[in-house]
């Protein structure tokens, strides 16, 4: 029984990866400087077309529900994602996002931006178009640059590794917040189509 669920483990990873590197393959982008950040930006575009797949899929009247008082609500969630871009690669690279972001460094102002969902997307693919161009343009040199991360010395490289759990972070927030809404994501209902009936 065990290495019957190691293996389905095993094929259910290998999967994802492959979706993963499929995914990465069809993004246009300029080529990542070096292999780190051509991999890390393989894994990130896979957790950035959920993003974008089950924002789309939650309707406009769900976006300011929450689940508790003090919480983010559905549309906190999602432009919190696009701000901790914003702000990791304005860390390790020292650019400013483009003035039309409107960014500053204020997460709970920057939450709270809007409610409106086309606005969202909006917001979060030109966050992510930033991610690609900035973390691509990294050359394989500043991968060990250290640099102040709220007050952590850490590297470059550890900064984008937090990229990439902070958005995979954001996104299992946002599945949870979708089905506690009766919304099931897009790729859940692609997989179940794949699977073979059960016998009667």
């Amino acid at each position: 029984m065990k290495s019957v669920i190691r293996n389905i483990a095993i094929v259910s990873l290998v999967t994802g990866l492959i979706g993963a590197a499929a995914h990465a393959a069809a993004v246009p982008a300029v080529p990542a400087k070096g292999a780190f950040q051509r991999d890390l930006l393989g894994v990130y575009s896979d957790a950035e077309k959920k993003v974008l797949d089950l924002e789309e899929a939650v309707p406009q009247n769900k976006f300011d529900w929450r689940p508790a008082p003090g919480v983010r609500s559905i549309a906190e969630a999602y432009l919190h994602i696009a701000f901790g871009n914003y702000a990791m690669v304005k860390f390790v690279t020292g650019k400013e996002p483009p003035a039309e972001a409107g960014f500053e460094m204020n997460p709970a102002k920057w939450d709270k931006k809007t409610k409106d969902k086309a606005e969202i997307k909006k917001i979060l693919e030109a966050s992510f178009a930033f991610v690609h161009t900035a973390v691509g343009a990294i050359p394989d040199a500043d991968l060990d640059k250290m640099v102040n991360f709220f007050g952590h010395e850490m590297t470059t490289r550890a900064v984008l590794i937090i990229l990439n759990g902070h958005i995979n972070e954001h996104l299992g927030q946002s599945v949870a917040y979708a089905r506690a809404n009766k919304v099931t994501p897009p790729w859940s209902k692609d997989e179940s189509a794949h699977h073979m009936p059960d016998k009667k």
